[in-house]
C-alpha cells in the first residue's frame, strides 16, 4: 500500500476561488438556516441572507488569508487553521454586524453563530482540503 505524501503549498488561482466561493456558500447557508429557523419573512430570502452574512464573511476574508488557510494544507492541519481563523474573525464580524445595525448582538447569537459557522466550514474545508489530498496525492 502506497503512503499519500502531502505537499503544502500555495493553491492555484482556480483553487484559491473555489476556496473562497465555497466559503461565502457556507456564510451563505449559515444566514439562511437561521432566517429560516426562526421564520422570517417579508424579506426576500436570498437578499436577506446576504445582508446576514456579509459581516461575517468579509471579517473571515479579511482574517483568513493571515492564518494561512488559502494555502494547501493536510486535511487536519486545514481543520485546525479553519477554527483558529474562525475563533478570530467571529468578534471581527461581530463588530461589523453592531455596526450594520447599530446594536450588539447577544452572546446566544455569537455562539450559536460560532459553532454553526464552524462545522460548516470544517465540513467544506476539511473535505476539500482531503479531496486535493487524494488528487495530488
Amino acid at each position: 500500500m502506497a503512503k499519500l505524501t502531502y505537499k503544502t503549498g500555495e493553491h492555484s488561482w482556480l483553487q484559491q476561488g473555489i476556496m473562497v466561493g465555497g466559503d461565502g456558500l457556507v456564510f451563505l447557508i449559515f444566514a439562511l438556516l437561521g432566517r429560516s429557523s426562526h421564520g422570517l419573512v417579508g424579506e426576500h430570502p436570498l437578499l436577506a441572507a446576504v445582508r446576514v452574512a456579509f459581516p461575517f464573511f468579509l471579517s473571515w476574508l479579511l482574517v483568513a488569508p493571515w492564518i494561512g488557510v488559502f494555502r494547501q494544507h493536510p486535511p487536519s492541519r486545514m481543520i485546525r487553521l479553519t477554527l483558529l481563523a474562525w475563533l478570530i474573525a467571529l468578534p471581527v464580524g461581530l463588530g461589523l454586524r453592531w455596526f450594520q445595525l447599530g446594536r450588539p448582538s447577544p452572546f446566544s447569537f455569537a455562539l450559536v453563530t460560532f459553532l454553526t459557522v464552524a462545522i460548516l466550514l470544517v465540513i467544506w474545508r476539511g473535505g476539500y482540503s482531503w479531496w486535493m489530498t487524494r488528487r495530488t496525492g
